[in-house]
């Protein structure tokens, strides 16, 4: 049947991404928070700006910013500054004002003590067609917030029980400087930078789901993957070209559990020409 069809296709994206995770991990010293801190980073790119913060998040100096989790101040000095954005070949002048000369003070100090040589390529940074609250600035901010609101975010992600709670394990904001700037020395009409819960969502499927899963086979936890499951079953299909065509189709979708499927049929199956290896296109090709 179809749903027997999608439920296959669903187990075997997340075995996919949970090889990922532990190619990942085997890169990190099998340290799961910054694995999972970089997945998240990734996510946080919504598309665009992927590549650019998982390049950015792999360069952080994970053990030093353990140092100053308690000063958000300080967080963000590493991240900005680790992103390159304080580089004079990225910054224009105008836009140095006092906020930002005194995180970039501050990161040069950071950088001098823990002896931190590379910082990012700022024009990895994509910003043409991103709405501003898209902008890597404003996600870096958000990021700095979560990373400084508490220690452990995977450890304590995996004690939740419900959706419920992992949004609020993943609300966010930002500093105050942040509320009425969208980049260094422009200002913006004052507004709280919050992430919306469509954006929650996308995080939940794409790096909590994902993580809980590839946690749960790692400690022969058949409880954890079956959460995984029953997430993916209760969060909204995802809403993008891919499963709009499905649908169009007539293929029902109806949960994000739904949605993973068909977006690994299409970019696993279709896309590749595997026609005979799937199951939707062995049936149709069997009836012709």
């Amino acid at each position: 049947t179809v749903h027997s069809w999608l439920s296959a296709l669903q187990t075997e994206r997340l075995e996919q991404k949970a090889k990922l995770i532990g190619a990942r991990l085997e890169h990190c010293n099998n340290n799961w928070e910054d694995v999972f801190f970089i997945t998240l980073a990734r996510n946080y790119g919504f598309g665009l700006n992927g590549d650019a913060f998982e390049a950015w998040a792999e360069l952080l100096p994970f053990r030093a910013l353990d140092k100053h989790r308690n000063d958000l101040f300080q967080i963000e000095a590493i991240f900005y500054g680790m992103a390159g954005l304080f580089e004079d070949t990225f910054l224009k002048e105008e836009q140095k004002d006092e906020y930002c000369l005194r995180l970039s003070k501050e990161f040069h100090y950071l950088q001098r003590k823990f002896e931190i040589f590379r910082v990012m390529d700022a024009t990895l940074w994509r910003f043409l067609r991103l709405r501003p609250d898209n902008f890597p600035h404003i996600r870096l901010a958000q990021l700095a917030y979560l990373y400084q609101k508490g220690d452990k975010l995977f450890s304590r992600l995996l004690e939740a029980e419900t959706l419920a709670e992992v949004r609020i394990l993943l609300s966010t904001r930002t500093s105050v400087y942040w509320e009425n700037h969208y980049i260094f020395g422009r200002t913006s009409p004052q507004r709280e930078k919050l992430l919306g819960e469509q954006s929650k969502d996308l995080i939940i499927i794409n790096t909590v789901v994902p993580f809980l899963y590839t946690y749960g086979l790692h400690k022969a936890d058949e409880g954890m993957c079956e959460r995984a499951g029953r997430f993916l079953e209760e969060l909204k299909a995802e809403n993008n070209h891919i499963i709009r065509s499905w649908s169009d189709a007539g293929l029902p979708v109806a949960s994000a559990a739904d949605s993973q499927a068909l977006i690994q049929l299409q970019k696993e199956y279709c896309d590749k020409r595997k026609c005979l290896y799937c199951r939707f296109g062995y049936e149709y090709l069997r009836k012709k």
